[in-house]
């Protein structure tokens, strides 16, 4: 008996053995293979969760500004005076959708990763677009909402800075930033929207339009001057997401590797 436990113990590191060297052993190039990376089935998970996410935290923003603005008639858009008046008034809900934008923006990034990877194959140079201009936009965004926590302790410490931000506006080396914003969030989510649309099934064509709804809905609010629109189209923005949030989830590990 205690023979035969020694011989079971012998073939089993033998054949743990055999494993290691073939794990190890070169391939044809002369490389050696490397072992499955862990982390795969996470980053997939978590960078699909991201995308629509990272929307959602932005439609909370336009939501709060909405209900502000609406009960208010104040914004921080007609010049500085009224900005710091917008900011006295309304310091709690402007920190609260500022802090919501800041973790957006951040999701987007690691979202528009996933994005790539479903829409790859199909449609390599468009979504590769849509995510550099996105990406780059909210890049920007990020550091333009950072200034909404100064303009909150101006306006509640009384400072008299309203030329101030109105020079800020005017500033030659501040308006790239803005202007890259612009672009990242209509002309990149716009692309990103036709790249879904002409997928090839990869995501049902509809989502697309849904994508599309925040660029048309954006252009729309700004020009009417209610930013309810913009919820509305952000709010259609995240279902069109979720879709490429699905394929991401439904996709294999290995898949998602050979995409990379």
């Amino acid at each position: 008996m205690t023979d035969t436990v020694s011989n079971s113990d012998r073939a089993r590191s033998a054949l743990r053995a055999t494993d290691a060297a073939a794990q190890a052993a070169p391939v044809a190039d002369g490389s050696v293979p490397q072992r499955p990376d862990p982390t795969v089935g996470f980053r997939r998970v978590a960078t699909a969760i991201a995308l629509p996410l990272a929307i959602a935290a932005q439609v909370v923003t336009n939501t709060v500004y909405s209900v502000v603005t609406t009960s208010s008639g104040l914004d921080d858009l007609s010049g500085g005076a009224e900005a710091l008046e917008f900011y006295r008034t309304f310091a709690t809900e402007m920190q609260v959708a500022s802090v919501a934008s800041l973790i957006g923006s951040l999701l987007l990034v690691p979202g528009l990763l996933a994005a790539l990877r479903v829409l790859r194959p199909s449609r390599p140079r468009l979504s590769l677009w849509a995510a550099v201009l996105m990406i780059a936009g909210y890049v920007c965004y990020f550091g333009v909402v950072t200034t909404n926590f100064l303009n909150v302790a101006l306006a509640t410490g009384g400072v008299d800075a309203a030329a101030a931000l109105d020079e800020v506006q005017q500033m030659p080396t501040a308006v790239p930033v803005f202007l890259l914003f612009v672009i990242g969030n209509i002309v990149g989510t716009a692309l990103l929207g036709l790249a879904v649309m002409l997928s090839r099934g990869a995501v049902p064509w509809f989502a697309g339009v849904l994508i599309l709804a925040w660029p048309v809905s954006h252009v729309i609010g700004l020009s009417v001057g209610s930013e309810w629109f913009e919820v509305a189209g952000g709010t259609l923005e995240v279902i069109g997401l979720a879709f490429i949030a699905v394929a991401a989830l439904r996709m294999s590990n290995a898949e998602w590797v050979r995409r990379g």
